[in-house]
C-alpha cells in the first residue's frame, strides 16, 4: 500500500461525499453485516469509528450502545462534515496517525477503510488506542475484489485500475505483529449488479473508490482502448443482462490482550 497518495484519496472521497449515501448501498449492506461481529459486552463506554464516512455506521453503533461516547474520524473533510450534520462527533484524521491518547477506546470499528492504509502503520496505531482487552472490529477487501474491472482493463495501459489488496494470511500476520490476539476472520464474496458499464463505473467513482493509488495518468484513455474495456466487460453479463462486480470482503474481530 506504499503507493497510495492519501491526498488524492481524500480528494476522491470529498468529491463523493454529498452523494455518497445515494450510491453506497453495497458499503451500507456490509456495514450492517459487520454488526454481527460486534462483541456482546454492554460496557462499551468509548468507541472510535475509524473511517466513519458520512456517519452511517456511527449511527448504528449509537443505537447499539446509546450511552457510549462515539467519535468518528475520516481522512476526507467532506465526509466529516456529512457525519457532523448527522449529529456525530467527528474529526478529520488519518488512521495511521490519530490525535488521541493511549488506551482511550473500548472498541474501534472500521468499515471499508483500512484497505486505504499501510497496515504496518495503521494496526499498531489502533492497538495503541485500545484499552487492555479492547476489541478491533473491521472489514477490509481481499484479492479478487473488482476482478471483472481488472480483467476488462488488463493490458490496455501500464496503469493499475484496481488497488492491490492484502491476502487474509497477510492481514492476520500484520495484526499479530501489531500485538493483537484472539483474531477471528470470516471471508464472504459479495456481488453487485449494474445495468451498464457507465453506471457501474459511476457507482465505483461515487463511493470514492476509483483511485487505485498509482500516479496520475498523463493522458486520457483513447476511444479504442475504452471500447476494448467496454466490450470485455459486456461479455461478462449474466442471464438477466446485468454486469457483475465482485467484492471479496473479510470481516475481522481482534483483541488487544495487554
Amino acid at each position: 500500500m506504499s503507493g497510495i497518495d492519501k491526498n488524492k484519496v481524500s480528494e476522491a472521497f470529498d468529491r463523493a461525499a454529498n452523494q455518497y449515501d445515494d450510491t453506497a448501498q453495497f458499503q451500507h449492506q456490509v456495514c450492517q453485516r459487520l454488526l454481527d461481529f460486534l462483541p456482546s459486552d454492554p460496557g462499551m463506554a468509548r468507541i472510535l469509528d475509524g473511517g466513519c464516512g458520512t456517519g452511517f455506521g456511527a449511527e448504528m453503533l449509537q443505537q447499539r450502545w446509546p450511552d457510549a461516547q462515539i467519535i468518528g474520524c475520516d481522512l476526507s473533510p467532506g465526509m466529516v462534515r456529512q457525519a457532523q450534520a448527522r449529529g456525530i462527533v467527528a474529526i478529520c484524521a488519518d488512521l495511521e496517525a490519530l490525535p488521541f491518547a493511549e488506551q482511550k477506546f473500548d472498541l474501534i470499528w472500521s468499515n471499508m477503510a483500512l484497505q486505504w492504509c499501510q497496515p504496518e502503520r495503521a494496526y499498531p496505531e489502533l492497538h495503541r488506542l485500545l484499552k487492555p482487552h479492547g476489541k478491533l472490529v473491521f472489514t477490509t477487501l481481499l484479492p479478487g475484489t473488482l476482478r471483472e474491472l481488472e480483467t476488462a482493463f488488463s493490458g490496455i495501459d501500464e496503469h493499475r485500475h484496481v488497488l492491490s489488496f492484502p491476502t487474509q494470511q497477510e492481514v492476520q500476520a500484520e495484526l499479530k505483529e501489531a500485538g493483537f490476539d484472539h483474531t477471528r476472520m470470516t471471508h464472504e464474496t459479495w456481488v453487485t449488479y449494474h445495468d451498464d458499464f457507465r453506471t457501474l463505473l459511476t457507482t465505483i467513482r461515487g463511493i470514492g473508490a476509483s483511485h487505485s493509488g498509482s500516479e496520475r495518468r498523463r493522458s486520457l484513455m483513447g476511444k479504442k482502448a475504452w471500447q476494448t474495456a467496454l466490450s470485455r466487460y459486456d461479455a461478462m453479463k449474466n442471464d438477466a443482462g446485468k454486469l457483475p462486480t465482485t467484492y471479496e470482503v473479510m470481516f475481522v474481530q481482534a483483541q488487544k490482550v495487554a
